[in-house]
């Protein structure tokens, strides 16, 4: 069965704003997914990664073991080789560890790459909570090794008072500068006020040049970041590229187009998917989503609310939306850029952690066409995954990473 991505055969959709309101489609989703490497099995895989290199090798990272594994991309490998043990303790709650990896556009000339973890400093009388993206190098004598002993923090996130929201996605954008997602600092209803705060970290996107330094910073400034490019922005933080954000839990750049696309977590009621502007105010936690939050808080003066292209409830109905595709805390996905699955070009895949739905949507011109699921849970023998991230390869297929240790993909689903 082919997938026509149209808005009459995915999901009708019925514009309000730019928030997609949904109902529900009288045409089953023609996916499915399947053990892509049946022979490997992770602990807490939260994120995939692959060098620019030719090696045509994936890398998956574990949370909590503070591990990068690395495994030849063929589905009936049994291999998997240990890239990197992180050498320091992290901090392990249930959204911290070992969460972001990304290899330096240039890493085939320089062998660098960086991580992003939740550091634990208080060994050396330091803050027990706080965010610290790292730059290592690969082993001069082994190339499916890092050495361990190259480590250097580049970017020092400030001390962290919770343990959750700690968005840590990180990826080099086409422009060849650094993103770094930082959700709000934690616990509920945003309680230090950091959501619309450009002059702290928290609730934000940051972008930095790790082939520059700076003062004392090791890392430099972009010359249009915000706060460099316009004097209304002038109080953010240098490093700020976009404010407004809960957590976003896994960005990622259309590699045809270079757009920046988000899944951020929300409280109680909506999550949300956003398209990524240099400057951008998403909202929180004056809105979630597009839905009132916090009125009292003011909105940065710099940046109007830029409402999500798409958002769905925690609960079928709520408040009439008429959506039946409910969720609880959204996983952001990929721009479909493959050759296996050509009905998905184009398509934006995003999923949900807790009900295992996987969604994709389609965005031209400025305005959503389509939006709907695409694989069918209650299909016989369709598993529900834990999707804690979802992966792509050098050659643009897409992957899901579940908390099941499986790395799965999409395939067609036979009538």
């Amino acid at each position: 069965m082919r997938l026509q991505i149209i808005a009459t055969t995915i999901l009708p959709v019925v514009l309000t704003g730019l928030v997609a309101k949904a109902q529900e489609s009288a045409i089953p989703p023609a996916l499915r997914t399947e053990v892509a490497f049946p022979n490997l099995k992770f602990n807490r895989p939260v994120a995939m990664a692959f060098p620019i290199d030719g090696s045509d090798r994936l890398f998956v990272v574990e949370q909590h073991e503070a591990k990068i594994w690395s495994f030849a991309n063929q589905p009936e490998t049994g291999e998997k080789t240990l890239f990197l043990q992180l050498p320091d303790p992290i901090s392990k709650d249930n959204e911290e560890g070992l969460l972001g990896m990304a290899f330096h556009p240039k890493y085939k000339e320089n062998g660098q790459f960086f991580v992003y973890y939740s550091a634990d400093d208080s060994k050396n009388n330091g803050p027990n909570r706080r965010s610290v993206v790292s730059r290592f190098t690969v082993s001069k004598n082994d190339p499916l090794k890092a050495d361990p002993g190259s480590e250097k923090r580049i970017w020092i996130g400030p001390n962290d008072p919770f343990g959750n929201h700690n968005g840590g996605c990180i990826d080099f954008g086409p422009d060849g500068f650094l993103y770094i997602s930082l959700g709000d600092s934690g616990a509920a209803d945003d309680p230090l006020t950091t959501g619309q705060n450009p002059k702290d970290f928290f609730g934000s996107i940051l972008r930095i040049d790790v082939d520059e330094t700076e003062g004392d910073k090791a890392y430099g400034i972009p010359e249009d970041n915000p706060a460099r490019r316009e004097k209304k922005y002038a109080h953010w933080a240098p490093e700020v590229y976009c404010i407004g954000l809960r957590n976003v839990w896994k960005f990622t750049f259309d590699r045809a187009t270079g757009d920046l696309w988000a899944g951020d977590v929300g409280q109680n009621k909506w999550e949300m998917v956003h398209l990524i502007k240099n400057g951008g105010n998403y909202g929180w936690s004056v809105k979630e989503a597009s839905h009132d939050f916090k009125l009292r808080q003011k909105v940065d003066p710099a940046a109007p609310i830029s409402p999500p292209i798409v958002e769905y409830p925690h609960a079928p109905n709520l408040d009439s939306c008429g959506r039946l595709d409910d969720g609880k805390s959204i996983t952001g996905g990929y721009v479909y850029r493959g050759k296996k699955l050509p009905e998905l070009t184009g398509l934006y895949v995003y999923g949900d952690f807790e009900t295992g739905r996987v969604w994709g949507l389609r965005h031209q011109e400025g305005r959503l066409v389509a939006n709907g699921e695409i694989i069918d849970l209650k299909a016989k023998g369709q598993p529900k995954l834990n999707i804690a991230a979802f992966g792509e390869d050098a050659a643009g297929e897409v992957y899901v990473l579940a908390f099941d240790g499986r790395v799965h993909r999409f395939v067609p689903r036979t009538p």
